[in-house]
């Protein structure tokens, strides 16, 4: 089942600097995770519960992926390498 995907302002703002064709790759990334928000490439952020990092070789994503009450994923911090 899909949930939604939630990105926060600084996260469109990184999209929004990236080339187009780059823009929609990660973009159509970042919404995958709502139809699996833990793919085998994400791994646990530090100690934080729900907290996930994925790392491709065009870009870094912190994320959340929320209890199933209020199931989401909100994604944080996006860094490109460009």
């Amino acid at each position: 089942m899909k949930v939604p995907v939630h990105l926060d302002s600084d996260v469109i703002d990184a999209l929004l600097l990236a080339p187009t064709t780059l823009r929609m790759s990660i973009y159509d990334t970042l919404m995958d995770l709502g139809d699996d928000p833990t793919p085998p490439e994400a791994v646990p952020y530090a100690e934080v519960p729900g907290a996930y990092e994925l790392i491709t070789p065009t870009f870094r994503a912190l994320y959340t992926h929320g209890p199933e009450d209020l199931d989401h994923v909100s994604i944080w911090v996006l860094h490109i390498n460009t």
